[in-house]
């Protein structure tokens, strides 16, 4: 039979070489992971160096946009206005020329009327 003290002698190897696996894990696992952040940092700076001339060429994009859009607004008001005016203009005429239109008609049928009798 084995003695207690063996035993124990061999519960300890057992441990120790345990610990000393899981460390050598532990320690692979520190070093990936400062790899990996490493390169997150350097992918975050090449990003943001890249970024920050699109963000500008962006917001003057959008600012000349967005003059582009005012001035056509401008425009399409001024165009609506003029033809509002125009379209007035050519109903007070065309309300003037219907009553002279119909006026005309009615002479015309009142002459028609005469030479019946």
């Amino acid at each position: 039979m084995i003695s207690a003290s063996t035993s124990f002698s061999i519960l300890m190897l057992t441990t120790v070489v345990c610990l000393i696996v899981l460390t050598v894990f532990v320690c692979k696992l520190i070093i990936s992971v400062t790899k990996l952040s490493n390169n997150a940092n350097v992918i975050a700076t090449s990003v943001q160096k890249e970024i920050e001339p699109t963000l500008k060429e962006l917001k003057e994009a959008a600012k000349s946009i967005n003059s582009i859009a005012n001035s056509a607004d401008e425009k399409f008001q001024n165009t609506k206005a003029g033809l509002s005016s125009l379209i007035g203009l050519t109903s007070c005429v065309g309300g003037k020329l219907k009553s002279f239109s119909q006026g005309i008609l009615k002479g015309i049928s009142f002459g028609l009327g005469l030479f019946k009798k």
